[in-house]
């Protein structure tokens, strides 16, 4: 995985792209199991509690 973000910080290239063509990384983890990594739903789902909490809403 460093190997991939490193490409992507020297190209600017699609980490997630990259990590779908790499065979070290997908004999690991599924196509469908680095999507589900990239899934900003997933990562966001608790904004609106945690606003409310902060803000008192």
């Amino acid at each position: 995985m460093q190997r991939n973000a490193l490409k992507v910080w020297e190209t600017g290239c699609d980490f997630k792209t990259e990590l779908l063509n790499d065979p070290e990384v997908t004999a690991a983890l599924s196509p469908a199991g680095i999507e589900e990594k990239f899934d900003l739903g997933y990562h966001t789902r608790h904004v609106d509690t945690i606003f409310a909490r902060v803000f008192g809403a």
